[in-house]
């Protein structure tokens, strides 16, 4: 249904397009003294954007016939046959909101997070950072689109909205454009994204929408970018990274290390697939357990702010 425009085609444009973006903003940077880009970051952002297209090249195949098998033998519904224009915009929104669902699991199950985190790992953010992927994403992706195919939308299609989401996913890591106007209300923007790659409290977890952000808005996962709170790029526990393998296995290590501590069976399996952040002794803190402490500080600060007011009045 796709027609001349494939996932190739895609591809064989964005790429110096992409590139172009990265000349222009290194130029940007250079010429202004912005310090958008690190020699040794753009390096590993490089590197691993080309570990991405190597697994991306291997696996395709494969994720191909895995979306063709539930393809065949799905549901096939026909709510959409009737119209091109309709059997689109239903997969545009179908796919946006399964990428976004994927990408918060990516955040909220830390054998998924293993997979995810070095494309966070920078310290910058610019739109080689865009290039940074999490390598494992391209098997990943098309066990979270088997659903897709199962109703009826056909493989090749997905994967060209997905190649497609991707050049837009790229375009948003940068910080030379601030607002977009009236597209900040339904689009994912800079603004957004660059909340999203921040390690503040604040903004931990917010913002997975690749394309559209509706669904954060929709989900309460939304979080907009607060002038007043310049975002802190990198992890919440930044790691020196020995080489680009370190950065891409790093946590995988170290979820293998948490396991083999003699503790029982179903604290090794929160290690696996509970939050990042989780741990037995409470050496570690997650997102939530984080921001529940935050909350008390909060109410205990105010409570004592009200007691010394009150002490002083009487």
């Amino acid at each position: 249904m796709s027609g001349p425009l494939t996932d190739q085609v895609v591809m064989l444009f964005s790429t110096p397009i992409t590139l172009s973006l990265v000349l222009l903003e290194i130029f940007i940077s250079v010429r202004f003294d912005k310090q958008y880009y690190k020699v040794k970051d753009t390096k590993a952002n490089l590197v691993l954007g080309l570990g991405y297209v190597i697994i991306d090249t291997l696996s395709r195949g494969a994720g191909i016939l895995l979306l063709v098998f539930f393809y065949v033998y799905g549901l096939h519904l026909s709510f959409f046959a009737g119209s091109v224009v309709l059997y689109w915009i239903l997969l545009v929104l179908a796919e946006d909101f399964t990428y976004w669902f994927m990408h918060m699991m990516d955040h909220r199950v830390r054998f998924l997070w293993a997979g995810h985190i070095h494309h966070h790992s920078s310290k910058e953010f610019n739109f080689s950072v865009g290039l940074r992927s999490a390598v494992f994403e391209p098997i990943e992706k098309f066990f979270f689109f088997i659903p897709l195919a199962f109703i009826g939308f056909r493989p090749l299609d997905i994967v060209l909205i997905y190649v497609l989401a991707q050049g837009w996913g790229t375009f948003v890591h940068t910080k030379m454009i601030k607002k977009l106007g009236p597209l900040e209300y339904i689009f994912t923007t800079p603004s957004h994204h660059r909340v999203h790659h921040g390690a503040n409290l604040k903004y931990l977890d917010k913002n997975y929408g690749m394309f559209l952000i509706i669904w954060d808005k929709i989900f309460g996962t939304f979080e907009p970018e607060d002038p007043l709170v310049p975002v802190q790029y990198g992890t919440v526990k930044n790691v020196n990274y020995k080489n680009y393998l370190d950065i891409i296995f790093n946590e995988y290590n170290q979820i293998v290390k948490d396991t083999k501590q003699k503790i029982p069976f179903r604290n090794k399996l929160k290690y696996i697939f509970g939050p990042p952040g989780y741990s037995h002794d409470g050496s570690r803190q997650t997102t939530r357990q984080m921001r529940m402490e935050e909350k008390v500080s909060k109410k205990n600060l105010k409570e004592k702010t009200t007691k010394s007011v009150t002490s002083e009045i009487i």
